[in-house]
């Protein structure tokens, strides 16, 4: 088995508040809206002096990165959670969705660990699944989130 992640077209969202199972809110720290703002604040000039140099394609072209990268960053702060179902447990993050059966979580661990991951923030939880594959998330209830994965852990042994 491969470690897939799948990307789902924003138009094909499930609901996060459905009654299909128990919902922990991704957790974003203050460095990735800062990044969001950084890149505005450094490309909103480059636009303004393009238009007025009449420079209009290199405008346009400027502008519609700034509105696809703050469009997807954005995403990532709005549609960032874990559902808790009956089987496994959903990880939404923006475009990118993955589900994890429970039987094939085999460890979880706290980490501040950098790397690229499902998580906007450092406070990270790391899961084990698979034989060897791994996924950083960040959820604002991390107590409770352990607790509750480790619970269903149990259960489904």
């Amino acid at each position: 088995m491969s470690c897939e992640v799948k990307t789902m077209p924003f138009a094909a969202k499930t609901r996060p508040f459905s009654s299909k199972g128990m919902i922990f809110k991704g957790k974003v720290d203050w460095w990735f809206y800062a990044i969001m703002i950084l890149i505005a604040v450094n490309l909103v000039p480059i636009i303004v002096m393009a238009f007025m140099d009449g420079m209009t394609g290199a405008a346009v072209f400027d502008l519609l990165v700034l509105a696809v990268v703050e469009v997807f960053c954005g995403l990532i702060a709005w549609r960032n959670y874990i559902r808790l179902e009956g089987n496994g447990l959903t990880i939404v993050f923006g475009l990118i969705q993955l589900s994890i059966r429970y039987s094939e979580i085999s460890g979880i661990s706290e980490t501040h660990n950098p790397l690229a991951s499902l998580a906007a923030s450092l406070d990270r939880i790391e899961i084990k699944y698979r034989r060897s594959c791994s996924v950083m998330v960040a959820v604002v209830e991390k107590q409770a989130f352990i607790e509750e994965i480790n619970k269903r852990i149990r259960d489904c042994q």
